[in-house]
């Protein structure tokens, strides 16, 4: 690469700070590595930040794993975890009429695919599935149909002010927020995630 920088890294492991020195760190679940250019490495950072934020993001959650999470969920519940495969970040695992099923999210050109769509955050591609689901399944070789109702968050309890947040955006609107007569730091507590999912 000419005229930049480039970083390798594990999507889990941008969010975990390192163990103290006299102790050596437990092994990692696999996971993916790429080299990010730095156009591409600011809008991964972005992303995991609001994933991580989300609740919904499981890192190096492995397949099986995910499945029995969403086996007694309801049709069209979803998360988010590492892909292991090297050539792909992020995998959705989503329960549909058959069963848990598992599809890869693309990451080219600094847009993160799924099917058709692409969009420059997991979270708005997401959110992008939940609003398509309600009209039409997305339909995939084999003929299964797939719809995006609701994440599995780690925590089933969210916080009070989450709850508020999301319902400030559902009502408002991502633009509407930033016209309402709120206190700078309620401003930004918003603006940190202002997705309705």
């Amino acid at each position: 690469m000419v005229g930049g920088r480039s970083h390798l890294v594990a999507p889990a492991s941008v969010r975990r700070s390192g163990p103290p020195r006299h102790q050596s760190p437990p092994p990692e679940p696999p996971t993916c590595f790429r080299i990010f250019h730095d156009e591409e490495w600011v809008v991964v950072e972005r992303s995991l930040r609001v994933l991580e934020e989300s609740g919904f993001y499981w890192g190096p959650l492995p397949v099986d794993k995910a499945h029995a999470l969403l086996e007694a969920q309801p049709v069209g519940t979803f998360l988010v975890r590492d892909s292991t495969q090297s050539n792909h970040l992020f995998s959705l695992s989503v329960r549909a009429r058959r069963g848990p099923v598992s599809m890869r999210v693309q990451f080219k050109r600094e847009l993160f695919w799924f099917d058709n769509a692409h969009f420059d955050c997991m979270v708005k591609l997401l959110e992008h599935c939940v609003d398509c689901s309600r009209g039409q399944p997305f339909v995939f070789d084999g003929g299964d149909a797939i719809v995006f109702t609701s994440p599995l968050r780690r925590d089933p309890m969210p916080k009070l002010q989450q709850l508020c947040r999301r319902n400030i955006i559902r009502h408002f609107g991502r633009d509407g927020v930033a016209k309402l007569p709120l206190v700078p730091s309620l401003q930004k507590y918003i603006q940190e995630f202002p997705f309705k999912i």
